[in-house]
């Protein structure tokens, strides 16, 4: 029946087609060529840094350190393989972002078949064109993180789960499981898709027992990772609850409907205007929607408040939300044509505007650079907390490994993240002395002065005569030995 109707309902059909396809071909066109400047260009951020040091590790080393992290191994995997002909940091590492451009852009074909398959092809195309003009679908599917993987497995799954109800086999029901297991694999985010699209599946009672099969698969494939999942430190995820609850809730908001990334201020209008928009959506399509995404998109959803409760971290601006926006695009595709219209345009102009604020360089990347000729000139780096790993990747990328010291010892743990309380006063204390003390010839320290780690590693530097030679964004750069500064380049945002 749905084959017909798809024959029939041609998208691009009379002026109207003609006009769908300069669309789409444009919005290809754009969103193809934001993500290939950002994957290219785009300075690097912490979490791909961690991505790229731990895919250059042993494989029985990246699994270790994934146990004192948060997340599941499928996409370092990824990383790990194509990272296996280059030994060291270099130009190469952009393999990793390039395979998140290849998975967000294959959500187009899978969108326009969705999209047939339901008898609704001009709903799969203008899915397919909010989604590759969603600024946060293009910031994620230019960045070395799993995201845009994770996002399209799920979407795969859908896929098939919805070819399963046309032509149920054994072969779709196994595909279905696969690529709904591994997608919780790759984030555990995907869990809420993937459960939202199975239980939706379960209730339109098509090829049932396919459908158990199926869930089935997905359960016994994410359940081989979930003895380390339920082992990994909370810790490695507090960072997430600084901000209140409530305000992160605003921020989701306006990610899932509108596809940006805002702040919290801005988020408390646009969250509610968000939600409206997509109540609008649900409520004002102008003929029953023949694609069935709304189910899967609102119990993934409502998954979403007890895995809350759980752990409040599940709730994260910029990330909870990517792994619903194939199915949101699909809900605001057979709205009414208001609603597309409005959100599609409105997202290229934002995606547009955003690009040159997402390609100018980040402090830590003009401190690194900054440093390099210091250090090729002999001098040492010690970096506190998070920007050891960080420092020591970028001087690594320009020939300069092991030149970066951390600071405190335990962040070389685990790379990923790093909690204060997880150290004592004392520790800190007796290593901040150590590592000033035995410094010799020319040194400098990178700290961020509002951290514990920070101030403790201050104060022991003012007690020896230190002086403060650069400061940009949340760090400052400190020296103890004389004859040499950093060039006036890096002296910006209230500098001394």
């Amino acid at each position: 029946m749905r084959e017909g109707i798809a024959r029939r309902d041609d998208a691009w059909g009379g002026p109207a087609g003609s006009r769908l396809r300069l669309l789409f071909v444009a919005a290809l066109l754009a969103g193809a060529a934001a993500r290939l400047l950002l994957a290219f260009l785009r300075p690097l951020w912490a979490d791909e840094i961690f991505t790229l040091t731990l895919a250059r590790r042993a494989l029985p080393d990246l699994l270790a350190a994934l146990r004192l992290d948060s997340g599941p191994p499928l996409h370092y995997f990824a990383a790990w393989l194509l990272l296996r002909p280059f030994p060291a940091p270099v130009s190469a590492d952009v393999l990793v972002r390039l395979l998140s451009v290849a998975a967000s852009l294959l959500h187009v074909p899978v969108l326009v078949q969705i999209g047939r398959r339901c008898g609704a092809p001009r709903a799969g195309v203008v899915a397919a064109m909010i989604y590759l003009v969603f600024p946060l679908a293009a910031v994620s599917g230019a960045e070395g993180r799993g995201y845009a993987l994770a996002s399209l497995l799920a979407l795969a799954a859908f896929e098939r789960l919805l070819a399963l109800e046309e032509t149920p086999g054994v072969g779709t029901a196994a595909l279905a499981g696969l690529f709904g297991g591994a997608a919780v694999l790759t984030h555990y985010l995907a869990l809420l898709p993937v459960a939202g699209m199975l239980l939706a599946a379960l209730a339109r009672g098509r090829a049932r027992r396919l459908v158990f099969f199926s869930a089935a698969l997905a359960a016994a494939l994410a359940a081989s990772w979930l003895p380390v999942a339920l082992r990994q430190p909370r810790a490695s995820m507090a960072w997430a609850d600084a901000q209140p609850l409530g305000a992160r809730a605003l921020q989701v908001a306006s990610n899932l409907v509108l596809g940006l990334s805002v702040e919290p201020g801005p988020a408390r209008f646009l969250g509610p205007l968000a939600l409206a928009l997509l109540c609008a959506a649900f409520l004002g399509r102008r003929v029953r929607a023949r694609v069935p995404a709304a189910m899967p998109l609102l119990a993934g959803l409502a998954l979403l408040v007890p895995l809350i409760a759980f752990n409040r971290s599940a709730l994260l601006p910029d990330r909870t939300a990517l792994v619903f926006l194939p199915f949101v695009t699909l809900v605001l595709a057979e709205a009414r044509a208001l609603v597309p219209l409005a959100v599609g345009p409105a997202a290229a102009a934002v995606l547009a505007a955003s690009l040159p604020g997402w390609l100018r360089p980040t402090p830590a990347a003009q401190l690194a650079a900054t440093l390099v000729p210091q250090v090729r000139a002999g001098a040492r780096v010690v970096a506190s907390e998070l920007w050891g790993p960080e420092l020591a990747y970028r001087l690594a990328r320009e020939g300069l490994a092991g030149r970066v010291t951390l600071y405190p010892a335990t962040v070389a743990l685990h790379p990923g993240w790093y909690e204060e309380s997880e150290v004592s006063g004392e520790s800190l204390e007796a290593e901040a002395a150590a590592i000033v003390g035995t410094a010799s010839g020319r040194t400098f320290y990178v700290l961020s002065p509002a951290t514990r780690a920070g101030r403790v590693l201050l104060a022991e530097l003012t007690s020896v005569g230190g002086a403060r030679i650069a400061a940009a964004g949340p760090f400052e750069v400190w020296t103890v030995a004389l004859g040499g500064s950093l060039a006036p380049s890096s002296r910006k945002d209230g500098s001394s």
